[in-house]
C-alpha cells in the first residue's frame, strides 16, 4: 500500500468515524451554529458570496499551472484525473440523495434535507487533492511546492467555512466532506487495481441505488441534526393562531398563511410576546422567522437583536427565507411565570418604513425547549 493509498484509508475511517458519532457531534453543530449566526454581520454575509467564485478560481490556477509544469505532457493521467473527479461528483450525489439530514436552513418537520455531504465542501476537497496530485507529480522547488499545497488547503477549508456562514451545512458535514474528497481522490490507486467485473458491479449499485433513494424517500438513511427536535417545547407562541395573538406586544399583522402554516409580521421596529412558563427554566429559543424581501424581491440584509426580559443577545443579520434562529439565555434569565421577548429591528439606509399590508419580518413560531 502506497503512502497516498495510507492516507486516502485513514481520511476515510476518519470521515466514518464523524458519521457515526454524529449524536455527540450535534452540540458541536449546535455550538458553531449559535456563533456563526451573532458573528455574521451584514458585511460577512455579503463577503461570503464570494468565497465559492474565489475557492474554484483559485483551486483552477493551481491545476493550470500544474498542467503547464509539464502535466500535459502525460494526457491520459489528466483525463483519469478529470474522470476521477466526475465519478466522484456522482458519488456525491447518490449518498446526498441516499442520506436524509436537515440543514441549518430548512424548516424542521416540513422539508427533508440532503445536508450531508456537502457538495461544494467534497468537491473543492477533490480539486485541491487533484492540484496536490500534480504538484507532487512533478519536480518542484520544495518552497514552490509546500506553498502550492497549503494554497489548496487553504482553499478547502475557505470552502467549508462559507458553507458555515450562508448556513448551508453543519459543521460536522463539511469535516466529514473535506475527509471523503481527500479519500477519493489518494485512494484512486488502490481502486485502478480493481477488476472490470468489479468496477462494472459498482457503477450499477450505485445507479440503483440512486433510482431507489430517489423513488422511495422512506428507504433513505436519516442521520440527525442540531434543529431535529423530537421533544415537546417546555413553553411556545405559536405565531398567527387566536391563542399567539393574545401574547404578541406592538404592531402585528396576520398572515396570509404561507406553506410553512400560520404567520404573524411585525409591522414596527420593536414588538415582543409574552412567553408563559410553569417553572424556571434553563433552555434554547427556538425562533423561525423570515425577513420580507419587498416588492422587488431583493436580498436585504436585516438585523434583529431579542431580548429576554432584561437579558440581550447579540445582533443578529437574518438570512432570506424561513430559517430558524437559536438563542440560549444564561440560567436564571428565563423566570416561572410570564417572560417578555422583544424583537427589535435595525431598518436599512433608504429602506421604506413598513405599512399594515407589508410587515418586516415573518414569524412562525417561538418555542422554548430544555438545553440537550
Amino acid at each position: 500500500m502506497s503512502r497516498s493509498e495510507r492516507i486516502a484509508l485513514w481520511a476515510l475511517l476518519a470521515a466514518v468515524l464523524v458519521v457515526a458519532s454524529l449524536h455527540w457531534w450535534v452540540a458541536a453543530d449546535e455550538w458553531v451554529f449559535r456563533w456563526v449566526q451573532f458573528h455574521r454581520g451584514c458585511g460577512v454575509e455579503a463577503a461570503s458570496r464570494w468565497i465559492d467564485p474565489i475557492v474554484r478560481g483559485t483551486l483552477a490556477l493551481l491545476i493550470g499551472i500544474g498542467l503547464v509544469w509539464g502535466g500535459w505532457r502525460r494526457p491520459w493521467r489528466v483525463l483519469a484525473l478529470l474522470a476521477l473527479f466526475l465519478i466522484g461528483a456522482g458519488a456525491v450525489e447518490v449518498l446526498k440523495t441516499g442520506i436524509e439530514r436537515l440543514r441549518p436552513s430548512s424548516t424542521p418537520g416540513m422539508v427533508t434535507g440532503n445536508s450531508f455531504p456537502s457538495g461544494h465542501t467534497t468537491g473543492a476537497a477533490m480539486v485541491a487533492a487533484i492540484a496536490v496530485v500534480l504538484i507532487r507529480g512533478r519536480h518542484w522547488p520544495r518552497a514552490a511546492a509546500i506553498g502550492a499545497c497549503g494554497v489548496a488547503a487553504a482553499c478547502v477549508a475557505l470552502q467549508a467555512i462559507g458553507r458555515l456562514l450562508n448556513g448551508s451545512h453543519w459543521l460536522s458535514d463539511v469535516v466529514a466532506s473535506a475527509l471523503l474528497g481527500v479519500a477519493w481522490v489518494l485512494g484512486a490507486g488502490w481502486m485502478r487495481r480493481w477488476s472490470r467485473v468489479a468496477v462494472t458491479s459498482v457503477v450499477a449499485i450505485a445507479g440503483a441505488a440512486f433510482l431507489v433513494f430517489d423513488d422511495l424517500p422512506g428507504v433513505r438513511l436519516r442521520l440527525p441534526s442540531a434543529i431535529d427536535e423530537s421533544r415537546a417545547s417546555i413553553a411556545s407562541v405559536e405565531f398567527g393562531t387566536l391563542e399567539g395573538r393574545a401574547a404578541l406586544g406592538g404592531r402585528w399583522s396576520d398572515g396570509p398563511r404561507e406553506p410553512i402554516g400560520p404567520v404573524s409580521w411585525a409591522l414596527s421596529s420593536e414588538v415582543s410576546a409574552t412567553l408563559r412558563t410553569e417553572q424556571e427554566a434553563a433552555g434554547v429559543l427556538k425562533i423561525m422567522i423570515r425577513p420580507a424581501t419587498g416588492a422587488e424581491n431583493r436580498r436585504r440584509c436585516s438585523r434583529l437583536v431579542i431580548s429576554v426580559n432584561e437579558w440581550a443577545a447579540p445582533e443578529i443579520a437574518l438570512l432570506r427565507g424561513w430559517r430558524e434562529y437559536h438563542v440560549a439565555p444564561p440560567p436564571g434569565v428565563l423566570r416561572r411565570g410570564e417572560n417578555t421577548v422583544r424583537f427589535r429591528f435595525a431598518a436599512e439606509p433608504g429602506e421604506a418604513p413598513p405599512t399594515a399590508s407589508g410587515g418586516r419580518v415573518g414569524f412562525r413560531y417561538l418555542r422554548l425547549y430544555p438545553r440537550a
